[in-house]
């Protein structure tokens, strides 16, 4: 596997995805004009300590997502601190925006690989942590809709109605996700399947990589996963991680006094947006999250009151996050420079 010299992104691929990221906003609004009149009007009645808020709890999102790094990466590094993880977060998601949503787990690599962690367990590392965020995804969406699905069936209509379906339909990706990733069984399936790529010498090369990426996916799922008590507090602060999120649209429904919906009912909504938007195309982790949520809670919330919860909720958590990510990764690459060969060791 090669090594992620140049897995940092570059200035002109900063610059073109930067481009692209403000043509994107610029057509959501376009899109959002005829409502224009009342996402201001909802916007204007934050005070100064609300926005506040709301800003603090969308950015404990990435915080909490370095949290998670820094327990997974020590189980290789055990000198691997805090600080690293939170850098392994800023370059994570600033990664994923410069990159049209293809370099999180590549510029954390190439981060971690720095740190002083080889290729291989880097990405499979990053890897597992990303199955774990979207195994307690699942379980967080399929707890809320358990313990309220009477309560979602008597106020959905139109398109909510084939929300089992899809809910079925990204289960069962998220499923198969996770036991390509800890399953021994279904990673020998997947080896057979490779033996049915084309005899090209292309698809040879590939079926080689995607074969040397699973071998090392299966050795650190089995090294973590037989560390019961590590598995147990990533999957707890990855759930602390998105209770956060999903009490952004609350706040904002609640500060704009939009409407009467309870705060578990929020979580619900949120938790089910989160789990389709996993279903739907995305550029930059833009397109899927801003459908789901007026899919999800159109059925609940006026046009322009959907459209103003979106607008803070997406402020909160996706341009604020993004903006302290560039400040984070500069800062990451800083503290890189200054550990020099200081390097922590490998276990």
């Amino acid at each position: 596997m090669s090594q992620p010299t140049s897995a940092a992104p570059s200035r002109k691929k900063t610059t073109f995805s930067l481009l692209v990221l403000a043509a994107l906003t610029g057509i959501i609004v376009l899109l959002f004009k005829d409502h224009w009149a009342e996402i201001t009007a909802a916007l204007s009645q934050l005070s100064a300590w609300q926005v506040l808020v709301v800003l603090a709890i969308g950015l404990s999102y990435p915080l909490l997502e370095g949290c998670v790094a820094w327990v997974i990466v020590r189980s290789r590094i055990p000198g691997f601190r805090l600080r690293q993880g939170i850098d392994t977060a800023w370059c994570g998601t600033f990664g994923n925006v410069v990159t049209l949503g293809a370099g999180a787990v590549p510029v954390q690599t190439w981060y971690l690989h720095r740190c002083g962690l080889p290729v291989g367990p880097g990405v499979g590392l990053m890897t597992l942590q990303y199955v774990f965020h979207k195994t307690t995804v699942l379980l967080y969406a399929t707890v809320m809709l358990l313990l309220q699905h009477r309560w979602l069936a008597a106020n959905t209509t139109g398109v909510m109605n084939y929300l089992p379906m899809a809910y079925a339909v990204v289960a069962a990706i998220i499923v198969v996700l996770v036991l390509v990733c800890v399953s021994p069984l279904v990673q020998d399936l997947a080896r057979w399947l490779m033996r049915l790529l084309p005899k090209t010498e292309k698809w040879q090369q590939r079926r080689a990589d995607w074969q040397q990426q699973l071998d090392v996916l299966g050795e650190e799922s089995r090294r973590l996963l037989a560390d019961k008590p590590r598995c147990a507090e990533i999957l707890a602060l990855q759930a602390v991680k998105l209770f956060g999120l999903f009490c952004l649209p609350y706040l904002c429904i609640r500060f704009m006094g939009l409407s009467p919906l309870g705060f578990w009912q929020v979580q619900l909504l949120t938790s089910l947006m989160l789990f389709l938007s996993n279903a739907l195309p995305n550029v930059a982790g833009m397109g899927s999250i801003e459908t789901a949520f007026l899919l999800v809670f159109g059925s609940f919330l006026e046009r322009g009151e959907v459209m103003s919860v979106m607008m803070l909720y997406r402020i909160a958590s996706y341009y604020v996050v993004f903006a302290a990510s560039a400040v984070g990764f500069f800062i990451a690459q800083r503290h890189l420079g200054q550990m020099g060969a200081e390097l922590p060791k490998e276990v």
